[in-house]
């Protein structure tokens, strides 16, 4: 097949003078490709500018999908947190521990005097001997809260003498099947000295490690494991909620999760006397607004892709956007424009300092929004509700039926343009192919008046040798 030429830069069919082509009789091919084009030209034209507003079309999807799919994420952000309003947890000494809030917590103050931290058992072997490996036997961990596993240790790797070290018992009790992090074990060296030293992975009583020796065969080794020292004893942490005095509260984790939506951290203990830690949850002022200021952000930006993607132009050509008088994307401008309007349970976004201006675009007033925030704080989360509820709701539904990837908008009309695309796919393989045609044929009559032509010049040398000599010099 004769290759496709490049488009030429003057087309002879547009051009405000004649156009003459001078055939070459001696340039059949170059004469069969210049017709062949100036006869396929329009078609090819006409099958490059479908071409390119397929593309344009389908390029306007993938970019009106991202937008939808952006606002759509920042709107589940929102939704996810549990709603609009944010709170904070601020402890009187943050040297005593630390607090995170969660979506869920409520303004309030508490008192807390913490007695005793919890702490993590360790306990230390010293004196291993060297132990053959084959009388080593096996090693039960039990632990406070009532769980045990085995530790195997005739199947520990011996060293080279093949009897077992504090290093590979250690790493007996680490791999053991069912430790999966209860007792992390590890070797210390102290003056010359190698120990085996155990570690609770629980703080607490529940987490208490105790060696059952019975199954070990080597009575040496029996000995220096009963023989365990306390490193580090296993205590639960002691706390009173209301100050010292209080409310008491045992439990093996310095954490508590007593408090709806809040978490709070103990890192040191209190002596007797000394003032309360206090914790005050409150409303954050400045993350909640910034909550509502990227709602407001997000519905801009999109709304900035969809006023491009549906600009009608300034009467210059090609200034228009891709989805110029398209009335699904009219639909979808006015459909957003409305909800941004839609009152839930008496309350609107102008209440709380959201307008638009004359081009549809939200401001935002501050000073207004936190008036109405501090007389209503309730009725913010009640307006824009979660993904169920509210405008958050409302949007998401709505967005869903232009997303969704089933029987969204979007997917159908990619669905569409993908059949178009392969529609001038195939087309372009039938002109390239009546191209090649065309132009074996212009070659086939390039050829033959290629061969005429040599035979006149043939005949004309001919004639022209027959002149009588006159014999004029």
């Amino acid at each position: 097949m004769v290759p496709r030429p490049s488009p030429c830069t003057w087309n002879p069919l547009s051009s405000k003078r004649k156009h003459v082509m001078i055939v070459n009789p001696q340039k059949p091919t170059e004469n069969a490709l210049y017709f062949a084009e100036l006869f396929m030209m329009n078609a090819f034209d006409r099958l490059d500018a479908q071409k390119a507003n397929a593309t344009r079309a389908s390029d306007a999807l993938t970019k009106l999908r991202s937008a939808l799919s952006g606002f759509q994420a920042a709107l589940t952000g929102l939704s996810s947190a549990g709603g609009m309003i944010k709170y904070q947890g601020v402890l009187s000494n943050t040297n005593m521990g630390t607090v995170s809030v969660g979506s869920s917590a409520q303004p309030g103050s508490y008192a807390f005097f913490v007695e005793q931290l919890a702490t993590s058992h360790q306990l230390s072997v010293q004196g291993i001997p060297a132990v053959p490996v084959d009388e080593a036997g096996t090693l039960v961990v039990e632990l406070g809260h009532g769980e045990s596993f085995e530790v195997d240790l005739t199947d520990a790797r011996a060293d080279a003498d093949g009897n077992l070290t504090s290093a590979e018992m250690a790493r007996a009790i680490n791999e053991a099947v069912g430790n999966r992090g209860k007792v992390s074990a590890s070797v210390v060296t102290v003056n010359g000295e190698q120990q085996l030293v155990l570690s609770s992975g629980q703080a607490g009583t529940e987490g208490e490690i105790s060696l059952n020796t019975n199954g070990i065969g080597h009575a040496g080794l029996r000995n220096a494991l009963d023989g365990a020292n306390e490193m580090t004893a296993a205590r639960n942490a002691v706390f009173y909620i209301g100050g010292e005095g209080g409310t008491r509260v045992e439990q093996s984790a310095n954490t508590f999760t007593g408090i709806q939506g809040v978490s709070v951290t103990f890192t040191q203990a209190m002596n007797a006397g000394d003032p309360a830690l206090m914790l005050t949850i409150s409303r954050d002022g400045s993350s909640t607004e910034e909550n509502v200021k990227s709602f407001v952000d997000a519905y801009n930006a999109l709304k900035k892709i969809l006023d491009d993607l549906a600009y009608a132009g300034n009467g210059t050509p090609g200034s228009a956007g891709p989805m110029a008088g398209d009335a699904g994307i009219r639909t979808l401008q006015q459909r957003l424009s409305d909800m941004l309007r839609q009152s839930v349970e008496g309350q609107k976004l102008l209440d709380f300092g959201i307008s638009t201006d004359r081009t549809g675009v939200l401001k935002f007033d501050t000073v207004k929004f936190n008036e109405a925030l501090a007389a209503d704080p309730a009725a913010l989360d009640k307006l824009f509700g979660d993904s169920s509820t509210g405008l958050l709701g409302k949007f998401e539904g709505y967005l869903d039926s232009w997303l969704s990837t089933t029987n969204g908008q979007i997917q159908s009309r990619q669905d569409s343009m993908e059949k178009i695309q392969d529609q001038l796919s195939k087309r372009e393989t039938a002109l390239e192919a009546q191209y090649t045609r065309v132009y074996e044929r212009y070659l086939h009559q390039f050829n033959r008046l290629y061969v005429i032509d040599a035979q006149m010049n043939y005949t004309l040398d001919l004639l022209e040798a027959l002149k009588p000599d006159t014999g004029k010099k």
